[in-house]
């Protein structure tokens, strides 16, 4: 069965650009280099300076061990004075997936 991570972040006032620049640079190198990963996207709101990604990954294990990686370490470091908060990160299920 496939996962879906969600990941999502609170960017400071002002910071939201940059959040947004850094998590769309960060989701491109992922996706390279995590070949389990079926597919990123990535959702916002401006005014509130909410940002989310949400992967779809082929293999629940790989899901899980996503956060341990060194690559997505170095990634939350990079952001940490650019949030007000730890990211919030969950794992759930994918039940269907319509495509248009």
């Amino acid at each position: 069965m496939e996962s879906i991570i969600e990941f999502t972040m609170h960017a400071k006032p002002g910071r939201y650009a940059d959040v947004l620049a850094a998590y769309s640079e960060f989701a491109q190198a992922f996706q390279e280099a995590v070949p389990a990963d079926r597919l990123i996207l990535i959702t916002g709101d401006p005014a509130s300076g909410l940002i989310r990604g949400i992967g779809v990954f082929t293999e629940k294990q790989i899901a899980a061990d996503v956060y341990s990686m060194p690559f997505f370490a170095k990634f939350n470091d990079s952001i940490s004075d650019l949030i007000t908060e730890t990211p919030e990160r969950t794992e759930l299920d994918l039940i269907h997936l319509y495509q248009v």
